[in-house]
This record gives C-alpha cells, structure tokens and sequence, in this order.
C-alpha cells in the first residue's frame, strides 16, 4: 500500500532534489566567476600597479641623474638611491605574483640589468668627482646609461602589456562564464519549474480528488443523512479513514434509532421541570440567543415564549439594564459575576423586583455552552425594606426634637446659667453632651441615607472639576493627619477632565472614605488618593497602608450598619452607615464603588463617575 505520506514524501523529495540541482548548478559558475575575479584583482592587477612603479622610479632616477650633471651632485644621488628601494621592491613583487613564463624571465632581465644600471650611476658619481668630470659624466651617460634606461622602460612597458593582455584575456572568459552560468541556471529553473508543476499536480490530483469525495460525504453526514456512505477506494490513509467512517456512521445510526425516544423524553421532562419553577428562567447559549423559556418568564415580560426561541436576548429585553443584567458571564469591573443586581419592571401597574441569578452550563470539557438565568422575585423585600426605611427616616425626624432640646439643656447646665455644677457633675454633663453628639450624627446620617434610597428628593448637580473637590474635600484633613504623622499624597492625572454631578455629596464621599484610611492607618504610615481617566468616566481611588480588610468582610462592607473595628475600639458617631452612604451616592451618580485589600497590606477604595459626553 503506498500511503499518503509515501505519495507526499515522493513529491518533496523530487523538489528538495531538483533545488540541490540549481544550487550545484548555480554554485558551480559562481565559483569559477570568483576564480576569474580574483585573479584579475590579485596577479594580473598587481603586476599593472607594479610595472607602472617601476616606470615611475626609473624616471625619478633619470631626474636625478640630470641633477647630477647639473645640480647638487650629492643630493641628487641621494635622492636616485632612494628610488632604487621602490623599484626593487616592486620588481621583486611582480615575480613573486607572476605565474606567465614569458613575464618571469623578462623581470629577471629586469633585475640584472637593474643592477647594472645602478652599477653604472656610481661610476657616474664618481666621474663627476674628478676635474672636468661634467663633460666626461655628461658623455658617459649618454653612450652607457641611457641605453640602459630605454632597456629597462621597454621591459616595464612589456611587463605592463603583459598583465593587460590577461586581464583582457579574463574579462572575455568572464564574460563566458556568465553567458553559460545564466543560460545553465534558466535552463535548470525551466526544468525544475516543468518538474514541480508535473509534481504538484500529480501530488494534489491524488489528495485533492478522495478528499473530495470524503468532504461531499460527510457534508450529508452532517445535515443528517446518516445513510451515506463514502465511496473513496484509494489504497492510503483517506481509503482506511472512508472505511472507518462508514463504520461510524452505522454505529450513529444505530444508536440514533436506539437513543431517539429516550432523549425525547429526557427533553420534554426537563421542559416540564422548568415551566413547573414559579420564579421566571431564561436559558441562553454563549451567543445571547434564546434557547428555553419557561412561561413564568414569559408572563413577566408579556411575550409569547414558543416565538422568541431562537433569537437574541437583546431583542426581547428593550431595556440596556437589563439585558445587561442577564448577559450570559456578565462581570462588574472587579471581575465579579453580576449576580446582585437588582432589576425593576412595571406589570400592571405594580412594580416588580427582581434579582437574576445565573448559572453556567458546561460541557463535557468544562468549556461553556451557555446561562441558565434564574430571576428571583424580591418584589415582597424590597417593600419591606423601603418600609424599613420610611421607619427609620420618621424615628430619627422624631428624635431630632428631643434631642436638640437635650442637647441645649446639657449647654446650659455645662454653662452653669442655672447654677454652679461640681465636677462630678460636670463629668456626667460631658459623658451625656458625647452621647448627644452620637446621637445627633446618627439621626443625621439615618435621613441623609433614606433620603438617597429614597430617591425622591431632586439631586442638583453642576460641572464640577475634580482636583478642585479632592482639594476642598481634604481640607479639613490635612491637620489630624498631620498630627497622627501620616503621609497624605494626591495624584491627579492631567487629562482629567470636569464631571458632572452634587458637588456637596461628592465632597462628603471623598472626606469619609478618606476619613477611613486616616482611622485605620497606624502611625508613620500613609494613604495615596489618585484620580485618572478609565474607559468613559473618571476613576478615584484612595489607598492606604492599614491592617486591610478580611475576605469575607469585603462583600458586606457597603450594607448598612456594618463595621470592621476591633472589639475594643470605640468610636462616637460610628454606627456602620458611612460606606453605605457612600455607596447610595455614588449610585445616584450612576457610578459604582468597590474594594480590593489583602490582609496586612492594606485596602483601597475605587469609586467611578461617569463623565458627560
């Protein structure tokens, strides 16, 4: 059996070898045209230069010899013996790099009659020593020396014909070189392109056709058509994986015809579990589309369940909050699941609460494939909590009477305008102003939260710039922290931009969430307030290095009434309602605020306020 590899393989082998083919090819005449090349640059190149030099010192010695005769004897054979170095050295070079017979012996005729010729110029020198010697130097260098020269001159100049002629003799073997090596590399890519095209055709016609017939197979298989079978009777693997998938598609059929009615049933004995739950459930896939909807659900939102399987939540829900809510895998920016929030809905003229819980359907590979959404009626809590709270609003407008009138008996008694009072007395008057100021600040948080849950009271907003709040809001601070030695540092990034929203309100977050960093923060430590820009809004945070704040006190922290102290700490005027405050502002604004602290590393609160468009 010649398997699909086998046929693969065959092909890239003839490719990887036609490839080796060109590149020895290629290589080949690359390697002689580099030969060529540096011959030219190495011998023939260097015996042009050395022929020239020789040329140039022969006519420097000629001068000299001229300035001999009618110069400055001396210095003039100095100058010839200076020049007899260069020529030397570079007849001696020419030798060396010549490999031409005809050149060899002609620089070695060079170098004897050289040494002749300088022979002869210290017999010059030392005529011209004599009495009359110019005359006799001029004579003896016109019958001996001169010939002599012209021999040497007509030498280099042969020397330098030489060199020339092979390198116009290499310039044409180049030229050669490069006609044949192109002509090679065409005709070797023509053939290697002839062959991979023969190659590759051969290679996909035996892939491309079984494939073909497997694909259009198994497309039916697919739409349902359990009953095909795959007609591929090639020898390599799509052979054996045609049979094995006709051998599946007999085992799916059969078990189809098995399973058929019990997963019916299963099916409709879930359906009825659903539409039997009282609270409304909508089961969506990881695409927001709608896959089951009980007719609990579809009460609550007035739509006919069987005609909204299978299209998108966000077309039943007109309401952005709400399709947000129930969003499958929603998160708040924390990256905690969405599951507090509170939706509101008008039927029939009666408001509904209702608060999703979300469930994730797994499968086999714990990979999501979709959300059930569970929406609990807290219809009946939520009355009661506002009742709660239009109770605690009244209590606290109740005490707000008695105890002002508390409050001002206790000045005058401390003033002693009724009387002279001891100091126990005066004690007891301070220990009862404590309670009173206690008092007065918890009644007066108890009505600004009601008021803000509430919402029934006209929030006025106004631009407001944000450095100009965190610096009005920490004015007040700046002196205990500085007296508790606690470092306290701002940063304001400068794209910042203005916000909108109750700048008395706002003030009063920053103070108290600042006011909580100084009262958790020990001594020699500090608390860092940053402001920057974050998606579409702007982003506060205050950060601080206290004892931070457990895990499991994090989820309750902005409820209502709720501290984290120690069991020994006491704090007038601290019931628990700051946060929760805080929390209902920053809501009103349509912000949110959360924490994030480690236990011994301290904690950071982060509130957002959106920022106008």
């Amino acid at each position: 059996m010649k398997s699909l590899w086998y046929k693969i393989g065959l092909g890239y082998f003839l490719l990887v070898c036609i490839s080796i083919g060109i590149s020895v090819v290629a290589v080949y005449n690359f390697s002689r045209l580099n030969d060529f090349i540096s011959a030219i640059l190495h011998d023939n190149y260097q015996g042009v230069l050395a022929a020239e030099n020789m040329v140039k010192a022969l006519e420097r010695q000629e001068s000299a010899h001229v300035s001999m005769l009618y110069g400055d004897i001396d210095s003039s054979y100095t100058q010839f013996n200076l020049n007899t170095t260069g020529f030397q050295g570079w007849q001696e070079k020419a030798l060396q790099i010549s490999k031409d017979r005809i050149e060899i012996d002609l620089l070695r005729g060079i170098g004897s009659d050289y040494r002749r010729y300088v022979a002869l110029t210290d017999s010059l020198y030392y005529i011209l020593q004599l009495k009359n010697g110019r005359q006799r130097g001029m004579h003896f260098r016109e019958t001996v020396l001169s010939p002599i020269s012209y021999r040497l001159r007509e030498s280099c100049f042969s020397v330098l014909e030489i060199n020339q002629n092979a390198m116009t003799n290499t310039e044409t073997r180049i030229r050669s070189t490069v006609t044949d090596a192109t002509f090679a590399v065409i005709v070797a890519s023509i053939v290697a392109l002839a062959l991979s095209i023969f190659a590759s055709v051969r290679i996909t016609r035996a892939v491309k056709i079984p494939a073909q017939k497997l694909t259009q197979s198994v497309r039916k298989i697919g739409q349902g058509h359990l009953n095909q079978k795959i007609d591929v009777s090639t020898d390599d693997e799509i052979g054996e994986l045609a049979a094995e998938f006709n051998k599946m598609t007999e085992r799916l059929r059969a078990y189809e015809e098995m399973n058929i009615h019990q997963l019916i049933a299963e099916k409709k004995k879930s359906e009825t579990i659903v539409g039997s739950i009282a609270d409304p459930i909508i089961v969506t896939d990881n695409e927001g589309i709608v896959v089951l909807m009980n007719k609990a659900a579809a009460e609550v939102f007035d739509v006919d369940a069987n005609t909204l399987i299978g299209k998108p939540l966000y077309g039943i829900l007109k309401d952005e909050r709400w399709a947000k809510g129930m969003s499958a895998g929603t998160t708040d920016r924390r990256g905690s699941p969405l599951q507090d929030t509170l939706l509101t809905l008008e039927r029939r003229g009666k408001k509904l609460y209702l608060r999703p819980r979300q469930t994730t359907i797994l499968d086999e590979h714990q990979k999501a494939e979709g959300t059930v959404t569970l929406l609990q009626d807290v219809t009946r809590f939520k009355d009661l909590d506002e009742m709660k709270t239009e109770f605690l609003a009244t209590v606290s407008h109740e005490f707000r009477t008695p105890l002002t009138s508390i409050n001002m008996t206790v000045d005058i008694l401390s003033k002693e305008v009724v009387g002279s009072v001891n100091a126990k007395q005066r004690e007891l008057l301070v220990a009862a102003k404590d309670d009173c100021e206690r008092l007065g600040k918890l009644v007066k948080e108890l009505l600004d939260l009601s008021k803000l849950e509430s919402r029934q009271h006209e929030m006025k907003t106004e631009s407001v710039d944000v450095k100009e709040l965190i610096e009005e809001s920490l004015k007040p601070l700046r002196l205990p922290f500085k007296e508790k030695h606690i470092e306290l540092n701002t940063v304001v990034e400068p794209d910042v931009c203005a916000i909108t929203g109750n700048r008395q309100q706002l003030t009063w977050v920053i103070t108290n969430l600042a006011s909580n960093a100084l009262r958790f923060t020990a001594e020699g430590g500090s608390v860092k307030i940053s402001v920057g820009r974050q998606d579409h809004g702007v982003c506060v945070s205050v950060a601080d290095t206290g004892p931070g704040i457990p895990l499991e006190a994090q989820r309750t922290i902005f409820d209502k009434f709720v501290q984290i102290k120690e069991p020994a700490e006491t704090t007038p005027g601290s019931v628990g309602l700051g946060l929760a405050i805080a929390r209902e502002v920053v809501e009103a604004h349509e912000g949110r605020i959360w924490v994030e602290s480690v236990e011994g590393k301290g904690s950071t609160f982060y509130f957002t306020l959106p920022v106008p468009d």
